[in-house]
């Protein structure tokens, strides 16, 4: 596992928990639905890479020569990414924001570990297994403030559990790149064809657009910077970072989302909260490269 590759996870992560602030934001100032911010995010983040891969392309084509396997790698993408957004407001709207994000963020490591075993037969290494404990042990307690359940809170803890799924298979599916596809490329199209798949959605269960320059500034932040640059990252550090590894160290995602409640929004972090965020912290210690060195990421 290459540090570089290790440290595009952590930022990936850091990146997604940007996107609860803004998400809220978009959600407040503008009166756009949940679902209507996923389709937004997932849009914006598609064309703009589409835009940025069209131009640096010139000669080359831009998205010529991806090939067979690279369009199943797409489309297999855009849909594990489209069910992810949709089921996980889904869950947040039965169980509640805490409960949901806790049950879809602390099982996706779960399922990948599970995939593993029974596909490839590999346990995670005590180390890996460790730091999975203390980070879920300190998503709890940053969590606690937040547990109060929805009024369908086991339908919505079923479908966080399908939604940690998939984002599980989105890491999973990814862990081996395609010849001739980058990571940019490959949440350029995904995005792009996801976004539209989950524009019906949007249309039924509630309709939003960003109201004046204010929200569409931070619709773009939220679509380029939380969604774009961070999916990007994220998977061009599969490149060498395990799977396992990868979901793990996106827990960081719920710490940096607090941390950024409580300087912005003024929101009250307790002591629970620090201590499970130096939980999580002492997590992604645990499993940073002994070596800098590439080894089989699978």
């Amino acid at each position: 596992m290459r540090t570089r590759d290790f440290f595009l996870v952590v930022t990936a992560a850091c990146l997604w928990g940007t996107g609860g602030l803004l998400g809220a934001v978009l959600a407040e100032g503008s009166d756009v639905p949940p679902a209507s911010v996923a389709m937004w995010r997932m849009l914006i983040a598609g064309v703009a890479l589409s835009a940025w891969v069209a131009l640096r392309g010139g000669a080359r084509g831009g998205f010529g020569g991806i090939g067979a396997a690279g369009w199943r790698r797409v489309l297999v993408t855009a849909t594990l990414t489209a069910i992810f957004e949709v089921l996980y407001f889904t869950g947040i709207a039965l169980a509640g924001v805490g409960l949901a994000t806790l049950v879809t963020i602390g099982s996706a490591p779960v399922w990948v570990a599970l995939w593993d075993a029974v596909a490839l037969r590999r346990v995670p290494p005590p180390r890996s297994l460790g730091a999975l404990g203390l980070a879920l042990v300190g998503l709890v307690a940053l969590s606690a403030s937040s547990l109060h359940a929805g009024a369908d809170a086991l339908a919505g803890v079923a479908v966080a559990l399908v939604t940690g799924a998939a984002f599980a298979g989105i890491t999973v599916v990814n862990r081996a790149p395609v010849p001739g596809l980058g990571s940019v490329r490959l949440v350029a199209l995904s995005f792009g064809i996801g976004g539209l798949v989950v524009l019906p959605v949007a249309a039924l269960t509630g309709w939003g657009v960003p109201a004046g320059v204010d929200g569409w500034t931070v619709a773009l932040v939220m679509g380029l910077f939380s969604t774009g640059l961070a999916y990007v990252a994220y998977l061009a550090g599969l490149v060498t970072v395990p799977p396992f590894v990868a979901t793990v160290v996106s827990l960081l995602e719920p710490l940096v989302a607090a941390v950024l409640g409580a300087i912005v929004l003024g929101e009250r972090l307790g002591w629970w909260g620090v201590a499970g965020g130096a939980a999580l912290a002492a997590a992604v210690v645990l499993l940073r490269p002994q070596r800098d060195a590439q080894v089989d990421p699978a």
